[in-house]
């Protein structure tokens, strides 16, 4: 999984001229380019595996949100473990399911 996409801006027109170039480089350079008309961002250009990633992260999210909230409410209220914690339970727990 990528964890950034370098950009460059560039007119639609310079754009038209070096499509295949553009192609290619977005798919080998994991680059996105946004493409501008009168100087305002109208399209972008990213690679497939860049969108995919990003529709998964949103489908994600968007049915985490539920336990997110939940989870939130619990630290507010203070109802947190410690990682030395977490530790020993599941330790207890292989334990006890080991017998």
């Amino acid at each position: 999984m990528y964890t950034t996409c370098v950009s460059q801006t560039i007119p639609v027109t310079q754009a038209r001229k070096d499509l295949l170039t553009l192609v290619d480089q977005v798919d080998e350079q994991y680059t996105r380019v946004d493409l501008t008309k009168n100087g305002i961002v109208k399209a972008t250009l990213v690679s497939p595996d860049y969108l995919d990633s990003l529709e998964e992260t949103i489908y994600t999210l968007q049915h985490s949100m539920k336990d997110i909230k939940k989870a939130e409410k619990e630290i507010a209220k203070g109802n947190v473990i410690t990682l030395e914690e977490l530790k020993n339970d599941l330790k207890n727990r292989i334990k006890k399911n080991a017998r």
